[in-house]
């Protein structure tokens, strides 16, 4: 059956449109809560006042930072492989040598785990887009191979084959942003019954022709690469002249579709760049599931985002702003270091003895001399 491009790209954006509502609903509870995080003004200020924001919340996540992300590389077995059968007690060793290798060798775990726990303690969500990094190339070598001759004599000759070598075979793992995650609003808070999941993310026309898999990319040169909702990691805003380096945002819709027309959704992989499908295909995953974690740090019945630490030492932190903006603006506002003298205590001599900080005298009582202090502050 022929897949009708145009109907299938305007039911994935439907799709997506759907799921906006609650995506711009989160939007604006981690603009919040990183607001927060960062100690940004909260608005009531006043001119000549104390304007400084107490940073409960980074402290709090700075100081636990550390013990969250020491288990993951401090050691070089983070994976274990349990056997359910004695036939597969080697098979598993094995897996978990290799799993661990490279975890700890060819994987960016520091900086994974350390983008990981910082996106989850600030934005109260962390996504993780998994997938499978495969490369292999074909080598020729010379090989031994078996030659018979007319009288049946067999003789070991040397000749080259082509042998294909795997370069890389390894499990992959990278943060995405959570301003570029769609998620299926019905699901509620179990992933596995999400009909879809859509990422948005930079990328530009050579990578996508040197991947291999993406389609009609001389299409994109008579589109316009730019998406007004995207709101780009870079705020230089920098971009590249030439075409090949050029940034495109590309739509990446996993989840489940009917395109055969039977009445079954069959689970697919979509991108497009504005109106322009570069990848259409089967889920190429064995369980057809979209490859992505939702993490929440302070899970939610019913919602698969959770809350932030910033929801719960918010209040905390008005708190102890609204107190220390006092005390400074109470000292700020005190006469403290001034000193007043009654007239006709010191004569112009003696006067300029004291403000120079000689040695003076004068006529009267100590009580004659009065000194500035701070405010006192309520206990």
């Amino acid at each position: 059956m022929k897949i009708n491009k145009a109907e299938l790209l305007s039911a994935l954006k439907a799709d997506m449109k759907a799921a906006d509502v609650l995506k711009q609903e989160q939007d604006s509870l981690i603009s919040t809560w990183k607001a927060e995080y960062n100690g940004e003004p909260y608005g009531n200020e006043q001119k000549g006042k104390s304007a400084i924001v107490s940073r409960d919340i980074k402290k709090q996540s700075e100081w636990q930072h550390a013990t969250i992300v020491d288990p993951f590389v401090s050691t070089a077995d983070i994976i274990k492989c349990t056997p359910i059968t004695w036939e597969d007690t080697d098979s598993a060793e094995q897996n978990e040598l290799l799993l661990n290798t490279q975890f700890s060798r060819k994987f960016d775990r520091f900086n994974f785990m350390s983008k990981a726990v910082k996106v989850l303690d600030r934005e109260g969500t962390l996504v993780v887009q998994t997938g499978w990094d495969y490369e292999d190339e074909e080598v020729t070598v010379m090989g031994e191979a078996v030659v018979v001759d007319e009288y049946g004599n067999e003789t070991v000759v040397e000749q080259e084959v082509t042998e294909t070598v795997v370069k890389k075979n390894q499990p992959t793992a990278r943060v995405c942003r959570n301003e570029d995650i769609y998620l299926d609003p019905t699901c509620q808070d179990n992933l596995d019954n999400a009909q879809f999941v859509i990422h948005r993310y930079e990328t530009d026309l050579s990578t996508l022709k040197k991947d291999g898999r993406y389609k009609n990319l001389d299409k994109l040169a008579k589109t316009s690469g730019e998406d007004f909702d995207y709101d780009s990691p870079d705020d230089t805003e920098f971009q590249f002249s030439d075409a090949p380096r050029k940034k495109l945002i590309i739509y990446e819709y996993w989840g489940n579709y009917d395109v055969d027309g039977d009445g079954i959704a069959e689970p697919i992989v979509c991108a497009w760049i504005n109106d322009v499908i570069v990848r259409l295909q089967s889920n190429p995953y064995p369980d057809g599931k979209p490859p992505f974690l939702v993490v929440p740090f302070n899970s939610i019945p019913f919602k698969l985002h959770g809350e932030a630490n910033a929801e719960m030492i918010g209040d905390n932190q008005k708190v102890k702003t609204a107190v220390i903006r006092g005390i400074i603006d109470n000292m700020a506002q005190s006469n403290n270091g001034q000193v007043a003298i009654r007239k006709g205590a010191l004569d112009q001599t003696n006067r300029k003895k004291f403000l120079a900080g000689a040695n003076f005298e004068f006529n009267g009582t100590a009580n004659d001399f009065w000194h500035g202090s701070y405010n006192a502050i309520p206990s």
